[in-house]
C-alpha cells in the first residue's frame, strides 16, 4: 500500500504501518518480501497456540443486547471491520473456553451461575459458540429489613462449525435478554410457638419409639419365659 504514488516501504515495520493507516489487516507477513528478508512473522502467527485469560466487570444497559469475544480489532470503518474479521473463517482459530464465572449484578445468598465452570473443546479450525442468556431481575431482602436489588439468570447454548461457505464470525458470543416478571426471595425467622411446636413433635417421637422398643422387649421376656417353663 501506498499513500502517495512513488511511495515504497523499504522495511517490514513500514509496510505494517502502511497497513494499519489503511485499516486493513496482515494475513501472512511471510508473503511480503520485506518481512520475508528480515524473517519477521505477525502477532498472530507467534501466538498462533497460545490462549489467553479475560476477566474483568462490564456495565450493559437494561435492555437486550450482546458481548462477545472474537479475534480482530475495532476499526473505525465498519466496512473494513467486516472484511477484515471475515478473512478468520479460512484460518486456525480454535475457540475452546471455559467460564471461571459469569453473573449479573450483586450477589446474594443461594444464587447459582449456570455457566460457571462450563467448558466447551472442540478441534474444529472455526466455530461459533452462542450463549443465550435469560436475564430475571431478583430482589432479595435480608432480615435487618435491607434488601438489594440483582439479577439470577438461565441459560441455552448453540454450536455451529463454520466452513468458506457459511456466513459468521468464529468466537463466543453471549446474547441476554431481560425477562419482565421479576422474582423475590425473603429471609424469615421462625416464630416461637413454631419452635414449640417442633421440641414436643420431637419429643412425642422420642416417647412413641421408646414405648415400642419397650413393648417389643417385654413380649420378647415373657415368650422366653413361658419357652423355660414349659421345658420344666
Amino acid at each position: 500500500p501506498e499513500e502517495r504514488p512513488g511511495d515504497c516501504c523499504n522495511t517490514c515495520e513500514e509496510v505494517r504501518d502502511a497497513y494499519r493507516k489503511k485499516g486493513w489487516a496482515m494475513q501472512d507477513s511471510m508473503t511480503v518480501v520485506q518481512c520475508k528478508e528480515e524473517g519477521k512473522a505477525t502477532r498472530e502467527q507467534q501466538s498462533a497456540h497460545e490462549g489467553c485469560t479475560i476477566h474483568g466487570t462490564l456495565g450493559v444497559n437494561k435492555v437486550a443486547g450482546n458481548f462477545h469475544f472474537a479475534p480482530g480489532k475495532s476499526l473505525h470503518s465498519v466496512a473494513i471491520s467486516l472484511d477484515g474479521l471475515i478473512t478468520f473463517q479460512r484460518t486456525d482459530y480454535n475457540v475452546s473456553h471455559r467460564i471461571n464465572h459469569l453473573s449479573f449484578g450483586k450477589v446474594y445468598p443461594g444464587r447459582a451461575n449456570p455457566l460457571d465452570l462450563a467448558t466447551s473443546i472442540t478441534n474444529d479450525r472455526a466455530a461459533m459458540y452462542q450463549y443465550f442468556v435469560k436475564v430475571v431481575p431478583t430482589k432479595y431482602h435480608y432480615l435487618n429489613r435491607t434488601h438489594v436489588d440483582t439479577y439470577q439468570y438461565s441459560t441455552t447454548e448453540n454450536f455451529r462449525k463454520l466452513d468458506a461457505f457459511q456466513r459468521g464470525l468464529p468466537g463466543v458470543f453471549f446474547f441476554y435478554d431481560l425477562s419482565p416478571i421479576m422474582v423475590t426471595f425473603r429471609e424469615t425467622r421462625n416464630s416461637f410457638l413454631h419452635f414449640l411446636t417442633g421440641v414436643c413433635a420431637i419429643v412425642g417421637g422420642i416417647f412413641t419409639v421408646a414405648g415400642l422398643i419397650d413393648s417389643t422387649v417385654y413380649a420378647g421376656q415373657k415368650m422366653a419365659e413361658k419357652m423355660r417353663i414349659g421345658k420344666q
